[in-house]
């Protein structure tokens, strides 16, 4: 009985949306997106959830991290709608190599807390 009073209620918290073409920009080799940022989430958030709209059901893509002058890492891989990650923050992620799709979607990024 005292259980499911101990049980916090999870939230969400839309904290980033990006818009990703199907395909790499022109003249990239990765990137299909403009930069977002992960910054100032709310208190105790424990995970990210990638949530994607516009797209077909099997659309994945990675996340990359844009470095100035430098190789820009893979953060996540093989990222489908309703994926949870754990939690990195930066004003400089992007979306990558995306797979699956052959238009344009939106990639929204929540905070679970």
């Amino acid at each position: 009985m005292g259980t499911e009073s101990s049980v916090k209620a999870q939230a969400e918290t839309q904290i980033a949306a990006v818009t990703s073409l199907s395909t790499p920009q022109e003249g990239q080799k990765n990137r299909s997106s403009g930069n977002f940022s992960v910054e100032n989430l709310p208190a105790g958030t424990y995970a990210l959830k990638f949530v994607v709209e516009g797209a077909n059901s099997g659309t994945h893509f990675n996340v990359m991290k844009d470095v100035s002058g430098g190789t820009d890492p893979t953060i996540w891989s093989h990222v489908y709608s309703g994926n949870t990650t754990d939690v990195q923050t930066d004003r400089s992620f992007y979306i990558a190599n995306p797979s699956g799709t052959n238009s344009n979607f939106t990639v929204k990024v929540y905070a679970l807390h």
